[in-house]
């Protein structure tokens, strides 16, 4: 694996840049892998409070060693709606702790051993049989400890799930798939989540159901991140040309 480089932005992966290092972020950051919540250090260069998140490793890939590095799979759209769902996040995620874009997530626990002869490889297959398509961010829903917006049915939930299935069934016979990513994909944006107050919670909730109007994009890839220790660090995309 490359050698860590200035860091590349979420932001940048979903405009069409490439690169083997970079994290999940809202801001370029230095190369620092200080353990943090959700991961990066703020836009001054300085690391927040040192607060260690769980890792998606929680349900470790099948198989697999501890030290085994994990990697993540998301579904890249274009940079405007992007960056539309971004704000949204930004305004009612609790901001010491959101250090991350906003994002849809199709795996979350990938082995770095099996990076370069399974997972690599299909989602290249996979993506080059893939037109982009068409999405809608729709209706609020709750979380345990926040809300999401769900993705229109027929206007790309469908659809990302017919990539998904696509990803999931060479993976399956592989083997090493976690208990978490054998299950169903249901791809959503999270725009608060980690709250406890029940009516900070339903404030926001009710916000969002008055003012959100269904938003548009376009899907246009898959997007391959290694977890480091809170951190995600940019590996590469792969585009959509189907």
């Amino acid at each position: 694996m490359a050698s860590v480089r200035t860091p590349l932005s979420y932001a940048a992966a979903v405009s069409g840049s490439n690169g083997t290092s970079g994290s999940l972020a809202r801001h370029q950051v230095s190369s620092s892998t200080a353990p943090i919540a959700d991961g990066v250090a703020s836009a001054e260069g300085k690391a927040p409070p040192r607060t260690r998140t769980p890792s998606p490793s929680r349900h470790r890939p099948h198989g697999v060693p501890e030290d085994d590095a994990v990697y993540i799979v998301t579904l890249l759209t274009d940079q405007q709606h992007h960056d539309r769902m971004t704000r949204l996040r930004t305004q009612y995620f609790p901001k010491r702790i959101n250090k991350l874009d906003a994002h849809l997530t199709f795996f979350h626990a990938l082995p770095g051993s099996k990076l370069e002869s399974a997972v690599i490889p299909v989602l290249q297959d996979v993506a080059q049989h893939t037109a982009p398509f068409r999405l809608l961010a729709t209706k609020p829903f709750r979380l345990k400890h926040g809300i999401a917006l769900s993705v229109a049915k027929t206007q790309g939930a469908q659809q990302a799930q017919g990539v998904h299935r696509a990803l999931l069934e060479p993976w399956l016979k592989e083997g090493f798939l976690s208990e978490q990513d054998r299950g169903r994909c249901n791809v959503h944006y999270t725009i608060m989540n980690k709250v406890d107050d029940e009516l900070e919670i339903a404030k926001a909730l009710e916000e969002v159901r008055d003012s959100f109007k269904p938003d548009a994009g376009t899907a246009e890839g898959l997007g391959l991140w290694r977890y480091d220790r809170g951190w995600w660090r940019w590996e590469r995309r792969s585009d959509f040309a189907g």
